[in-house]
């Protein structure tokens, strides 16, 4: 890497290390650009030829989460746990950073996410992890393997958006974690009720 390269990669992770902190600190709403730049010791100018705004830096910051989490969960594989585990782990970490910052940024993401689809950065590696885990599923039989990988990763992310967008419309109340792992679940078991007890088999015949 060029001198020139890693200055630059310098200031872009001191602006996000700053971003965060005080996100984290003060809030989404109440934190400004000016305070960011001050913070990572650049110029309010300076922030601008990194991020198009305080969102735009949100977002790169969820974008090295879900790399990060990728690469976790793939070093992991051999000792990886059924699919609900790992899911139960990617959410985990999602729901983490957004305790750690503000509701406003996962609902942001949610939206980005549906204007943009894979085109934004955060939602193409979700995308992916979400398809490579439901792929390697596939291979241990946890799931039916007459559609895509890529396909039910679409609809588990539909069902993940879905979620958070109803728990942030609600108000944004403690439980979001619980909320996404039940949706999620029956996905996964299927919603058809349980099969009648023998009694009201032999009840219901003539």
């Amino acid at each position: 890497m060029s001198l020139r390269k890693a200055q630059r990669e310098a200031v872009r992770n001191a602006l996000l290390r700053e971003g965060m902190r005080l996100m984290s600190r003060q809030g989404f709403e109440a934190t400004t650009v000016d305070q960011i730049a001050a913070a990572a010791g650049v110029a309010k100018g300076t922030f601008y030829n990194y991020f198009t705004s305080k969102e735009d830096l949100a977002l790169a910051a969820l974008v090295s989460l879900l790399a990060r989490v990728e690469d976790e969960l793939s070093q992991s594989r051999a000792q990886a746990g059924d699919l609900r585990g790992r899911l139960r782990e990617m959410f985990s970490r999602l729901v983490a950073w957004t305790q750690d910052v503000n509701p406003e940024l996962i609902w942001l993401w949610c939206i980005e996410n549906l204007r943009r689809g894979v085109e934004e950065p955060a939602s193409r590696i979700f995308h992916r992890l979400m398809t490579r885990l439901c792929a390697e599923a596939q291979q241990t039989g946890q799931l039916r393997t007459d559609r895509r990988p890529e396909d039910l990763a679409l609809d588990l992310e539909g069902i993940v958006l879905a979620r958070i967008a109803a728990w942030y419309h609600g108000g944004a109340p403690p439980g979001l974690m619980e909320r996404l792992l039940a949706a999620v679940d029956t996905y996964l078991t299927g919603a058809a009720p349980a099969p009648a007890s023998p009694s009201r088999q032999e009840k219901a015949m003539p």
